[in-house]
Parts: C-alpha cells; structure tokens; sequence
C-alpha cells in the first residue's frame, strides 16, 4: 500500500458561505413567489425572479456537495468525493497550471487550477483547503504557469459578465413592461362588504408600516392598507371615529373575496402558505365618511406604475449598454 504524502485539509467553515447563500437565494425566491399573482401579469417579474433564485440556490447546493478531496502519494494524485476514489492522476501528466486572486469584501483567496495532458481541469481554492499552500507546492513542483491561460480566462470571466449584464438588463426591461402594463382597478374588479370590527384598527409603524383591521364575521383575517395607500388614507379619523363594533363598509379584489372569504375559488400556492391571512382593501368607508376612495388608490397605482417604469427602464438600459461595452472589449482583446 502506498504511502500516503499528503491529503487535503477542509476548513471548519467552508460550508458556511454556501449554506448562507442557498438559505439567501432561496427566501429570495419564496418571496418573489409570494409577489406573483397568475392573474395579474403585471406580477410576472416575480415569477421568471422567483426561478432565476431557485436555480441560483441550486447551483450553489451542486458546489457544496460537489467538494473533492485530494491525495498526494507516489507522485500521484487520487481524487475523492465522500471516500469514495473518482479519479487518479500521475503527475507527470499535468502540462501547466494557473493561478488567479480572488479579493472580497472581507477576505482574500487563491485558485489554482491544473490542465491534465487529457483536456481535464483540476481546481482547488485556497477557500476551501486550510493546507492550500502545501497542495500548491507539491503539485506546482517544476509545473509550467501558463500565463497565456489565465489572460485568456480573464477575458471569458469579463464576457460572462457582460452577458450576466445584458439579462439582468433585459430582465429589468421586462419588469419596466410589465410596469406599464398595470391597469387601474375599475369597480367591476373589486368587491364591497359590510361588517363590524371586531378589534380596534391598528396602525402597524415599522419599515413597512400598514393599517389593519379586524372584523367579526372573518376573524381570522386581516385586512390591510399600506404602501402609499396609507397617505391616501385619513387614518387619524378612521382610528378615532371607527370604534370596535361599529359598521364599515369594504372593498377588495374580487378574486381575493371569491378565494379567501367565500372560498369558491382555490387558493393559489403562494396564498395557501404564505400570507394567506392578509388581504389589501382597496376601498374603505363608513356610513357617514369615505375613508379610502378607489379612486385615489388608482391615482396611487398611476404614480407607481410611472416611476417604476422610469427605474425599471433606466437601470435596464445602463446594464444592457454595460453588457454591450464589455462584450466589445472582449472582442477586441482576443482580436489582439
């Protein structure tokens, strides 16, 4: 049995910066998921978010199992993943190396990678190996750096990021489409009910400060105003005037009445586990005063719909143009 040189150590918290990432990426998705409604279109951004998110996740969860560990024994190389032998290299097959420095925002780190006479690649990250000088020493030994390599990697790495670029850019044209796609709620759209509070109406003061109210006859239900709508609201005279027991009138989506209050309709997956218990009012009034008008929520949606068309539009175009200037570069470096 061969004598064993030298094996790969793993840093205690490799692990760390994937797992944030899978956990980050995919709350990202749930929410954007939870942002999507099938029958409003404008929402659709939300849905092509909420999978460009899980595929991100997921290729961060392929990295993390896709970990190898390393053997140095004989002048030979051994290749494992999780114990089990996938690959052995003598080393006198690998033709060159390159190495390439990283910099983050709180740490720096190192990738070596050697090119076998096969056309196979081997990467190992200083990120990952706590003995990633040991294992570079070794397996660098009278290896040849081929510069010409890693220049030619910089200017792939610089076109996927132009073409990373150019999506987000055209993603974020689509949602400035989608913006300018909103239509205002007409009252065939909405639904108005009357029934009495149950609690006192609450106004919620946080990052994302609401309006809600509770009501007898659907008391496990909130219903909320918030957004800009709140300035729309005359929210010191609804908590004043409106007492628990009295009668209010309310006005909210149709679909949202037909799927949550008088359950004829299925409720969509977002809704079956996330916020199903809330529900936007879009109108709102008593018998005596009208404390949110329909129409004032449109002349609201108008305004959104304009600035996020305008920031949707303007970041979309700084990315494409950005994606377009790197693609050049990269053309022109390899024409050099």
């Amino acid at each position: 049995m061969a004598e064993t040189y030298l094996t790969s150590i793993k840093k205690k918290e490799y692990w760390t910066y994937y797992v944030l990432g899978i956990l980050a990426f995919l709350s990202l998705a749930i929410f954007c998921f939870t942002k999507y409604t099938p029958e409003n279109h404008s929402r659709n951004i939300c849905l092509i978010l909420s999978i460009v998110f899980i595929i991100i996740s997921l290729i961060c969860s392929y990295n993390l199992i896709s970990i190898k560990s390393f053997c140095i024994a004989n002048n030979n190389l051994t290749v494992t993943l999780y114990g089990k032998v996938i690959k052995n290299y003598n080393l006198n097959d690998v033709e060159s190396c390159t190495q390439k420095q990283h910099k983050g925002r709180y740490e720096k780190w190192e990738t070596l990678t050697l090119y076998i006479k096969t056309g196979e690649k081997i990467k190992i990250s200083s990120s990952i190996y706590d003995n990633y000088f040991e294992l570079k020493n070794e397996l660098t030994r009278n290896k040849v750096r081929n510069f010409k390599i890693e220049e030619l990697t910089e200017q792939k790495f610089g076109l996927k990021v132009a073409l990373f670029l150019l999506l987000i850019g055209f993603l974020f044209l689509f949602g400035a489409y989608n913006s300018s796609q909103v239509k205002d709620i007409n009252v065939q759209d909405i639904i108005v009910f009357g029934d009495k509070t149950s609690e006192h109406i609450q106004y919620i003061k946080n990052k994302n400060s609401y309006i809600k109210i509770n009501v007898e006859n659907y008391p496990n239900l909130n219903f909320i105003i918030n957004g800009n709508e709140i300035n729309a609201t005359s929210r010191n005279d609804l908590m004043d005037k409106i007492k628990v027991g009295d009668s209010i009138f309310i006005g909210i989506n149709k679909s949202e009445y037909k799927r949550k209050l008088i359950k004829v309709d299925s409720l969509s997956f977002a809704d079956k586990y996330f916020f199903n218990e809330n529900i936007n009012i879009v109108s709102l009034k008593s018998s005596k005063k009208d404390y949110l008008k329909l129409s004032d929520v449109n002349t609201i949606q108008s305004d959104r719909k304009y600035w996020n068309f305008v920031i949707f539009g303007f970041f979309g175009l700084i990315m494409i143009l950005a994606g377009i200037f790197g693609i050049q570069k990269s053309i022109e470096n390899q024409d050099l």
